[in-house]
């Protein structure tokens, strides 16, 4: 009886040595991306600052998102919420209203490859999905003709 006494002793006490003894750092499992679909003509503020290539798009403000095409490119037009085009009204670059919403454009972020979203020297709002990253933040489009345009930011706090 005692040595089956001492063999349970053994391997309890085998047990709790080893489960005592950390196995290595422990890894947080990694959180989802925080997602948010913002219609046409909604209100993007940032939380932090983003920034993608030489284009820091400052935090503490809100803007309203449009797709732009000229002849440099395309780009991610974020201007200012005050001044509004109707949702799916293409208005041409050229026109009063046109010269008027340029003058309210704060950053341009081009769209790498220029893809045809909009008609050349014209502007149009844009509905996207933010995905949150942590460290980036991801802007995807969505309902225009040209599928998974997708604008990455580094996010600086």
């Amino acid at each position: 009886m005692r040595p089956i006494i001492a063999v349970v002793l053994a391997v309890a006490l085998a047990l709790g040595i080893a489960s005592a003894v950390d196995a290595g750092p422990k890894v947080k499992p990694a959180k989802p991306p925080k997602v948010k679909i913002h219609a046409k003509g909604d209100a993007f503020c940032p939380s932090a600052a983003l920034v993608i290539g030489n284009v820091v798009i400052a935090s503490g403000r809100c803007y309203t998102v449009y797709a732009m095409r000229d002849s440099r490119g395309t780009f991610l037009a974020f201007a200012d919420p005050g001044y509004r085009i109707p949702p799916g009204q293409i208005v041409r670059l050229g026109t009063p209203a046109g010269a008027k919403l340029r003058g309210r454009i704060f950053y341009l972020v081009p769209v790498r490859p220029s893809v045809v979203i909009v008609p050349m020297n014209s502007v149009v709002l844009v509905g996207f999905r933010t995905e949150d990253f942590g460290p980036r933040l991801s802007l995807t489009l969505v309902g225009v003709p040209a599928p998974n345009v997708v604008v990455t930011f580094d996010v600086r706090l």
